[in-house]
């Protein structure tokens, strides 16, 4: 059996939005409860935006969803960079270390002639490369003294 929707109430003959209400909802209960949506103004460019839009939400998320992966692998960069900063400078530390042991050694200076009591610091070596019966090895063993080798 088909249920009908009776007309409307002599009501509706005056008032002509009441009756274009009755209408409408009469058509959207023989519709099983769907709305024709091209009765509806401006519900199919409605429709069609939202469509729209939800497509590019949903590419906006593949972005972003790329997006982190690249953050992920850069953030796993980061930590391997600096581990590798903290082994350098772990390196040049130690190169400070042997640079500072260095120059408390002696430093091998040459000339010609003796060396200048100001020339060099305690424990330097100098080479007097003049030739001749002059040329000899000095170690500085004062502020101010070189002692010719052998002593």
């Amino acid at each position: 059996m088909v249920l009908k929707i009776p007309p409307p109430p002599p009501i509706a003959n005056q008032d002509p939005t009441l009756n274009r209400w009755l209408l409408e909802v009469t058509a959207i209960l023989n519709n099983q409860g769907n709305i024709d949506q091209t009765s509806v103004a401006g519900l199919p460019a409605i429709a069609t935006q939202t469509d729209t839009n939800t497509t590019g939400i949903g590419s906006l998320n593949t972005q972003v969803a790329a997006l982190n992966t690249q953050v992920t692998a850069i953030n796993a960069s980061i930590v391997t960079i600096n581990a590798q900063l903290a082994t350098l400078s772990g390196q040049i530390t130690t190169l400070q270390g042997r640079v500072t042991a260095l120059e408390a050694n002696g430093v091998p200076l040459n000339g010609v002639g003796a060396p200048a009591a100001g020339l060099g610091k305690v424990g330097d070596w100098y080479a007097n490369i003049g030739g001749g019966v002059g040329a000899r090895i000095y170690v500085k063993t004062g502020v101010a003294t070189w002692t010719p080798f052998p002593f």
